[in-house]
């Protein structure tokens, strides 16, 4: 049920969303000066989340902050990396298509043969309400195999739906030490806060290793600070779904 409402909350949270509410109710309503204010507001909030300066600071300030690579300089023994890298499997093609957080699994292959990871935990099922056998970890696999990554270096993790299942069943297969101690996060830097107090509640502290961020160096150039950008829009829907998730999850107990 939990699974299902958070679909919910996801449309209902988007900008996107809000903006086409307005402009249905705009269309419908015969009060003029109802219609009127009614336009201004959806002028007023086009303006606002695809503002690149604004999304730019917003967006920053929720984030966990990426580092390099080198500051790694100790091994650590298993990467876990959270689904999310795929859109969807095309069955005509049979080949994956990629989400835009496919960095994560970029990133855990890059730390992989750079040494500074020794296994990679893929963790992640089916995240789709029509479709519970597109067991994501599974299809990246093949990925991880073709970049020649032996098969004993990669561990599954097929259950999860959401970011709470991949604390608890990525937990449960490592806690017990099989395959060592010291555990590297790696996920989209918005979802790094909310998945570290999952992973805690789960009983494991894994250190953070943000990728995919969408924040970056201050740049007060015309396309910085005033173009606007539907990029932003995008933005912030995923910032108003890590908020909203943080509270949702709080309710529901899982941090």
């Amino acid at each position: 049920m939990f699974f299902v409402a958070s679909k919910i909350l996801d449309f209902i949270t988007n900008p996107l969303s809000w903006m086409l509410v307005v402009l249905v109710w705009a269309v419908a309503t015969k009060k003029s000066v109802l219609k009127r204010r009614l336009m201004i507001s959806l002028l007023a909030m086009m303006l606002f989340f695809s503002n690149p300066w604004i999304t730019e600071k917003v967006v920053g300030a929720w984030e966990i902050a990426p580092v390099g690579r080198q500051t790694i300089t100790e091994p650590y023994d298993v990467g876990i990396v959270l689904g999310g890298s795929m859109r969807y499997y095309d069955n005509q093609t049979k080949r994956v298509v990629y989400s835009s957080s496919v960095d994560r699994l970029i990133q855990g292959i890059d730390l992989y043969k750079s040494g500074k990871i020794r296994k990679i935990l893929l963790s992640g099922g089916s995240g789709y309400v029509n479709f519970p056998e597109w067991k994501e970890s599974i299809f990246l696999e093949e990925v991880l195999l073709q970049c020649n990554i032996p098969k004993e270096d990669i561990i599954l993790e097929t259950n999860s739906r959401n970011t709470y299942e991949n604390a608890v069943e990525s937990a449960a297969l490592v806690k017990n030490g099989k395959y060592g101690n010291r555990f590297l996060l790696i996920t989209s830097a918005t979802h790094m806060r909310r998945s570290m107090a999952c992973f805690r509640k789960a009983g494991i502290e894994p250190v953070p290793y943000s990728v995919d961020a969408r924040s970056g160096d201050d740049m007060y150039t015309f396309d910085k600070l005033i173009k606007p950008d539907s990029d932003n829009i995008s933005n912030w829907d995923v910032v108003l779904h890590e908020w909203v998730g943080m509270v949702m999850y709080k309710i529901a107990g899982y941090i």
